[in-house]
């Protein structure tokens, strides 16, 4: 029962950690290190910012990235816990987001951009743009969260999930349930480095 899948887990994450494969390159961030991947050239930079609980932001975005790189160039930024970025115990409020990410840019000497972010990014991207607006060019949103949406007060039971991602039955349902990229343009060493970090990321 739950020993076995405790067992399981703890085995697995220790031997999957030398299975994946770095990526893009680190800045120093509060003291941390944070992942972004710069691609392409152009006239104009585009700041790709992930959704909610994205594994690997660079590997998800990586089919549009493929496309505005052909005329941009494109940075994609993993926020701490998110793909090759560390984790932080720094509150996870939109201010102390919005700061880090804002350091990640200004470290690489990007200062004129277009913001474009994937769902809950869109929450962010109002604060972002109200306090950088000498930087940010415009805003695209992609599925993007809006203030006052439906079940934005969710308070989500971390300590529950934390609990059930130790004993291993975070990692035995997305086992059967799957990775939900079939027919989508994710060739398998993505789709399986993806799974490696959804495993090492989640909660």
């Amino acid at each position: 029962g739950l020993t076995t899948t405790t067992v399981v887990n703890a085995v697995s994450t220790e031997t999957e950690k030398d299975r994946i494969e770095t990526y893009g390159r680190t800045v120093s961030v509060d003291g941390r290190s944070m992942n972004v991947v710069v691609s392409g050239e152009g006239d104009q930079d585009v700041v790709l910012l992930p959704g909610f609980g994205t594994a690997s932001p660079a590997l998800d975005f990586e089919p549009l990235v493929a496309e505005l790189a052909q005329d941009h160039r494109v940075i994609v930024v993993e926020p701490f816990g998110y793909g090759l970025s560390d984790g932080t115990e720094r509150a996870r409020t939109t201010d102390n987001i919005v700061d880090e990410i804002h350091e990640a840019l200004q470290v690489l000497e990007v200062d004129r951009y277009v913001l474009m972010g994937h769902s809950i990014a869109g929450l962010y991207a109002i604060e972002y743009a109200n306090r950088y607006a000498d930087e940010v060019t415009a805003f695209v949103g992609i599925d993007s969260s809006v203030p006052g949406q439906p079940n934005m007060d969710t308070v989500f039971p971390t300590a529950l999930l934390a609990a059930a991602k130790n004993l291993g039955l975070i990692r035995l349902v997305a086992h059967a349930s799957g990775d939900g990229l079939d027919g989508l343009d994710y060739d398998d060493d993505a789709r399986e480095q993806m799974s490696l970090l959804s495993n090492r990321n989640s909660l």
